[in-house]
């Protein structure tokens, strides 16, 4: 599980909630478990859930749809690409559809019933600033991630009067395994290089607080604010242009 997996989990441990986390990697999932147990008290079960596997997902699925006591679910599972679409491989951009977009609306539709039933409960998926900035390069990514904002809202409109919360996370640079990997595969942007980061801790705790307020779509940080209301006002050509130039730059890697 990465930093904003995990991040999560410390939160939510903090707040006394008991645990049932999954990931592909089960030793370093049973490591964190054990820790937050014995740092919280709280209860933490563990799972290796494979989300590119349909066998899985659909099990997975019909154990979370057979609960009855789920209060929240967190969705942060997803990975980034770092080729133009025709050069990055179909497999692989069709495992990030799966990961980012079937496996949310599959596991999204499981737990919601038993929420409303209850009168209560909470959903947060993690989107990305990506949503709002297409780019050469970031073409599934972002494409998958501005249909995680527009389903979380739409989900919003059908579930808030039976006391369900959900919100779509959207985050820019953050300290995660996510950026190391793209750093190791020689992925890493160049705008790294200039805008700020932020940590997982403080992106998790802003993420919260905004659920707890009801604000659906969450963008932290005043830097990421800013680029989201910019982006709309340059004209597209030139947004286009300047969209162009950085990922050259970040595609000759």
């Amino acid at each position: 599980m990465g930093g904003m997996g995990k991040s999560f989990a410390q939160h939510l441990a903090a707040r006394k909630y008991n645990l049932f986390i999954t990931d592909i990697n089960i030793k370093g999932l049973q490591e964190m478990a054990e820790g937050l147990k014995k740092q919280y008290a709280v209860e933490i079960k563990t799972e290796a859930v494979d989300l590119t596997d349909d066998q899985e997902l659909c099990m997975f699925a019909k154990r979370l749809m057979s609960s009855d006591n789920i209060g929240m679910f967190v969705n942060c599972a997803g990975f980034g690409e770092g080729e133009t679409f025709c050069e990055e491989k179909i497999e692989r951009q069709l495992k990030m559809i799966q990961v980012h977009i079937s496996a949310t609306v599959q596991l999204t539709h499981a737990v919601l019933p038993g929420m409303i039933k209850r009168k209560r409960g909470k959903i947060i998926i993690i989107s990305s600033m990506s949503a709002f900035i297409p780019a050469p390069g970031n073409s599934i990514y972002a494409g998958t991630k501005a249909f995680l904002n527009t389903f979380m809202e739409s989900i919003h409109m059908e579930v808030h009067k039976h006391g369900v919360r959900v919100q779509s996370l959207c985050p820019g640079l953050t300290r995660t395994g996510f950026h190391e990997r793209l750093k190791k595969e020689g992925k890493r942007s160049q705008l790294s290089k200039v805008v700020p980061w932020m940590d997982a801790d403080k992106v998790v705790d802003y993420s919260l607080k905004c659920l707890d307020k009801g604000k659906v779509v969450c963008i932290p940080g005043c830097f990421n604010k800013i680029i989201k209301k910019g982006i709309p006002i340059l004209p597209r050509k030139s947004f286009y242009s300047l969209s162009k130039k950085i990922a050259e730059q970040n595609l000759r890697q």
